[in-house]
C-alpha cells in the first residue's frame, strides 16, 4: 500500500514538474515578460546612476554637536565642503542614509582645544551609512585634507565600525526602494501568471490538461511554480542591484517568498476569472494602484481617517513592504515580521481556493 502511494506521489510530482517546465519555457518566448524584466531593472538602476549623472560641486558633511563652537566655525572654511548641522543622532542617520551622494558624518568634540600644537592631529569620530561603507573610503582622504587645511592641523577621521542605518520611521530613498521592490514583484506575478492561463485558453490546451491524468490541483500548482520561478528571478534582479543596502538577507528571502505567494495567487485568480487579457487590464491596473498606493501611504506616513489607518496594516502589499524595509534596517522586530507573513498567507490561501474552485467549474 505504501509503495502504491509512493508511486502515485512520484507521478503527481512528475506531472507538476512537466507543467512547470512547459510554462517556464513558454514564458521565455513571451517578449512582454523579457521587456518587463528589463524595464523594471531600469527603474531600480536610475537612482544608482544619479550621482554619476549630476556632478556634486561640494561634499555635504552632516555635523552633530557643538555647532556654535569655534571648531565648527573654522570647519566651515574648509574648501569644497558644505556643513549640515543636525541636532540628534536620528537626524544624522537620516541625513546620511537619505542622501543620494556618499557622505561622511562627524560628531564634534565639545571640549576640543584649538590652541593645541599645530603638529598634533585632530581626531574626529566619523559615521557613514551602512549602504555606503565601500564608497566613503574614497571620500575620507579628501575630507581629511580639506579639514586639515581649514584648521591648520592634521585631521584624522575614525570611521571603522561606525555605521548608521535608516531610521525606523522611514528614509525617503529606502522607502522608494521598498515601493519599487513591491511594485516589481506584484507586476511580475499579476501580468505573467495570467498570461500563462490565457495562452492555455487561446490554444485550447487547458481542456486537454483537465482531461489528462493531471488533476486540477496539479495544474494550479504547476502554474504557480512557473510564476514563482519568475518571481525568484525578479527578486534576484532587485537585490543584485541593491545588495549593498541589505542588512538582513533572511528578510529578503521572506520578502521574495511572501511576494511570490501573494502575487501568484492574484495572477492565477485574474487569469481564471477572465477569458481575455484585454478584459482583465482595467481591473488589474486598479488593483495595482490600490496595492502600491497603500504602500506609498504607509512609507510616506500620510495621515488617514482612523478606520482606514486601522485597516492599512492588513493590506498584503503593506505587509510585504514592512518585511522589505526590515531587510534594510538595523534591528528586525520578529513579532512584526511574523504578523506580516501571517497576513500575506491568510489573504493568499482563500485566493488559491477560489482559483481551484473556478478551474474545477470550467471542467464541467
Amino acid at each position: 500500500m505504501s509503495n502504491h502511494r509512493l508511486q502515485r506521489f512520484g507521478e503527481a510530482l512528475n506531472i507538476i514538474w512537466m507543467i512547470t517546465v512547459k510554462d517556464i519555457i513558454d514564458a521565455l518566448k513571451n517578449r512582454v515578460v523579457i521587456s518587463m524584466v528589463i524595464f523594471l531593472s531600469i527603474i531600480l538602476l536610475v537612482p544608482k546612476l544619479l550621482p554619476y549623472v549630476f556632478n556634486q560641486t561640494k561634499a555635504v558633511i552632516p555635523i552633530y554637536g557643538a555647532d556654535g563652537s569655534q571648531l565648527a566655525v573654522k570647519l566651515k572654511a574648509a574648501p569644497g565642503i558644505s556643513l549640515q548641522f543636525v541636532s540628534s543622532e536620528q537626524e544624522l542617520a537620516l541625513a546620511l542614509c537619505g542622501a543620494v551622494y556618499p557622505e561622511i558624518g562627524l560628531r564634534l568634540p565639545a571640549d576640543h582645544d584649538l590652541g593645541s600644537s599645530a603638529t598634533s592631529p585632530v581626531e574626529f569620530q566619523g559615521y557613514a551609512c551602512w549602504s555606503r561603507r565601500y564608497q566613503v573610503t574614497r571620500l575620507q582622504p579628501k575630507i581629511e585634507a580639506a579639514f586639515s587645511q581649514a584648521l591648520g592641523q592634521p585631521v584624522s577621521i575614525h570611521l571603522k565600525g561606525n555605521f548608521l542605518y535608516p531610521p525606523s520611521d522611514g528614509s525617503l530613498l529606502y522607502s522608494l526602494a521598498t515601493v519599487n521592490a513591491v511594485l516589481m514583484i506584484l507586476m511580475m506575478g499579476n501580468f505573467l501568471v495570467p498570461s500563462l492561463l490565457f495562452e492555455e485558453k487561446e490554444t485550447r490546451t487547458m481542456q486537454a490538461l483537465l482531461v489528462s491524468p493531471a488533476s486540477i490541483g496539479q495544474v494550479v500548482v504547476g502554474k504557480a511554480l512557473a510564476g514563482s520561478f519568475y518571481i525568484l528571478v525578479t527578486g534576484v534582479v532587485i537585490f543584485a542591484i541593491s545588495w549593498a543596502e541589505v542588512t538582513h538577507w533572511g528578510m529578503v528571502i521572506l520578502f521574495v517568498v511572501g511576494g511570490g505567494v501573494f502575487s501568484v495567487a492574484m495572477g492565477l485568480l485574474m487569469g481564471s476569472f477572465f477569458d481575455r487579457q484585454q478584459d482583465m487590464g482595467g481591473w488589474m491596473l486598479a488593483l495595482l494602484l490600490f496595492l502600491v498606493g497603500a504602500v506609498l501611504v504607509k512609507m510616506l506616513g500620510i495621515q488617514l481617517p482612523a478606520l482606514a489607518e486601522s485597516l492599512l496594516p492588513w493590506v498584503p502589499s503593506v505587509a510585504l513592504a514592512e518585511i522589505c524595509y526590515a531587510s534594510y534596517s538595523e534591528a528586525v522586530p520578529s513579532a512584526l515580521v511574523f504578523t506580516n507573513m501571517g497576513i500575506i498567507l491568510a489573504v493568499s490561501a482563500p485566493l488559491y481556493a477560489l482559483v481551484i474552485w473556478k478551474v474545477r467549474r470550467s471542467d464541467r
